[in-house]
């Protein structure tokens, strides 16, 4: 399989263009196309030529139906990222070089335990802000992180490098399909907690015995209507006048603390 090893772009693009730092590139379409039935879940987005090419339709398909984002460049500037001499047919998998858990397994585990904390995010597009809740939900005792598909950041070395180690110590999966996921996981027994600013559950007033899921969007659009209308609850904050939100993984390590506090599983525990 044809990869490339990549750090930041320099053509130009800027930082939504080009790969994550640390990233890997796979390009040509047979290799691009094995690369999504054997391992889709390492795959954090397509790179596609805009003037498209033979046999795309089938991996834009593939690739749409498991929730990987697609992105299209000038062929110039694909050919500038690739190597003038690679042959790439106008496409290129951006792939993560840390493992993902699987998430199934990773839910099931979950369901066994009767007071199980599991993070799911939706629309957390900046690696920085990802590697915090990694770091935070892994200090809070989480029992694991479930990463939305397309429009949701993926593992990368910048993520890893925020999470200072965390990365390694907490199981991350990703979820092409998240609403539904969240379904099943109350149909097993969660209660599913959305945090949002105009939420009309207040954080300290929630019974947080039990199994739950919180769910936390990006701070620009918040996570999808399907993903906040599959969860019980919309939870708020309450912030000082003049303060309009937090950012997600302070709020999330607000609630998430507060999950902890009264199970015991930090000092300081009632």
């Amino acid at each position: 399989m044809k990869r490339e090893r990549r750090g930041r772009p320099t053509t130009g693009e800027g930082p939504e263009e080009g790969p994550e730092e640390g990233t890997e590139l796979v390009y040509g379409l047979h290799p691009v196309r094995e690369l999504l039935e054997q391992r889709p879940d390492s795959v954090e987005r397509l790179i596609i030529a805009r003037d498209g090419g033979r046999g795309l339709g089938e991996v834009l398909r593939t690739a749409n139906r498991r929730g990987i984002s697609v992105s299209r460049l000038p062929r110039e500037v694909l050919n500038r990222k690739l190597g003038r001499r690679v042959v790439h047919q106008g496409i290129a998998a951006q792939v993560s070089p840390y493992p993902y858990a699987d998430g199934e397994q990773m839910c099931e585990g979950a369901a066994e335990r009767p007071d199980a904390c599991l993070v799911a995010l939706d629309r957390v597009v900046d690696p920085r802000n990802l590697g915090a809740i990694l770091r935070t939900a892994a200090a809070a005792g989480s029992d694991g992180v479930l990463l939305a598909g397309e429009g949701t950041a993926g593992l990368s070395a910048a993520v890893a490098k925020s999470s200072a180690g965390a990365i390694e110590r907490i199981p991350v999966a990703r979820e092409p399909a998240l609403a539904r996921r969240i379904e099943s996981l109350r149909e097993r027994g969660f209660r599913a907690l959305v945090l949002d600013p105009g939420g009309d559950t207040a954080w300290d007033g929630l019974d947080l015995d039990g199994r739950l899921l919180v769910v936390a969007g990006g701070e620009r659009r918040g996570v999808r209507p399907a993903v906040a209308r599959a969860c019980d609850f919309r939870v708020a904050i309450p912030l000082s006048r003049g303060v309009e939100s937090l950012n997600v993984a302070v709020a999330l390590g607000v609630l998430l603390f507060e999950v902890a506090r009264r199970r015991c599983r930090i000092p300081g525990g009632p």
